[in-house]
């Protein structure tokens, strides 16, 4: 393993195991939680430290312990829409993403996702669509769309950092790739996902194109949970991955990881 995530997992026990308020930030004042994925691997990537693959072994355990330990699984949409009208949701709640549109999402993640009665949402990269044997194409996205499993937001059009982009530019990452969606999926596309996600990626001008667009949520990659007073549009995302063993995964979902949102801040300004 990477010596950084060797770090970061020897962070998270003390964090996890000195923290005796953990569970009273996270599920008695009801947050909740968006988890990101992105590759569902047939086998583990030994040299994946960008933390980008999940094996589908792996997935399944992690959507077998949702099940087993009472999670309430509901789709993006669903859980924006209860933000925007106050509406608290029940401990537990989780949301799963995917980002970029990996062809492995159907093959892999989708008949896992299946068995447990599990919607997700996958974040698309619209120039990456098609573009190669690793990703989703447009008849695989209308396969997906049939089987009632995923809906879809716009990842931009081409996956740039949006911070400092022109307004012309802005408008086709968000405008351009949503108008190209809704034309193919013949849906309403009306969730997005910051490339990278992170600080430093995406500014104020980023955020006020994704409204103008016509989004009614917006999704980073900052680590932690949500509540209902959060800004639909700087939702904040817990990264899943081969990192996560049963254990691992566990604590993600009790927040033994957020402490990494004040790392990427650090690291934003280093």
């Amino acid at each position: 393993m990477d010596k950084k995530l060797t770090l970061k997992k020897t962070i998270a026990n003390i964090a996890f195991h000195f923290n005796p308020f953990r569970t009273i930030l996270d599920v008695a004042r009801g947050e909740f939680r968006v988890l990101t994925y992105h590759s569902i691997t047939d086998d583990l990537i030994g040299d994946d430290n960008y933390q980008m693959t999940t094996p589908k072994e792996l997935f399944k355990e992690q959507m077998r312990y949702l099940n087993e330990n009472s999670y309430s699984v509901i789709p993006c949409g669903e859980m924006i829409d209860n933000i925007k009208e106050n509406k608290e949701m029940p401990p537990k709640t989780i949301c799963i993403t995917f980002d970029d549109g990996f062809k492995d999402n159907l093959t892999n993640a989708a008949p896992i996702l299946a068995r447990y009665g599990f919607r997700a949402t996958i974040f698309l990269t619209v120039n990456f669509i098609g573009r190669s044997e690793q990703w989703l194409n447009w008849d695989d996205l209308m396969e997906l769309t049939a089987m009632g499993i995923f809906s879809f937001g716009s990842h931009s059009l081409s996956h740039k950092k949006l911070h400092r982009l022109e307004t012309n530019e802005l408008k086709n990452e968000m405008g351009l790739s949503k108008n190209i969606l809704e034309d193919h999926l013949r849906t309403t596309i009306d969730l997005f996902a910051y490339p990278f996600g992170c600080y430093g990626s995406f500014d104020k001008s980023a955020v006020d194109a994704v409204k103008s667009a016509g989004y009614k949520a917006a999704f980073t990659t900052i680590a932690g949970s949500n509540t209902i007073e959060s800004d639909p549009y700087l939702m904040r995302r817990t990264r899943i991955s081969w990192f996560d063993d049963k254990y691992e995964f566990a604590k993600e979902l009790e927040g033994a990881y957020d402490w990494y949102e004040l790392w990427q801040k650090i690291r934003r300004t280093l």
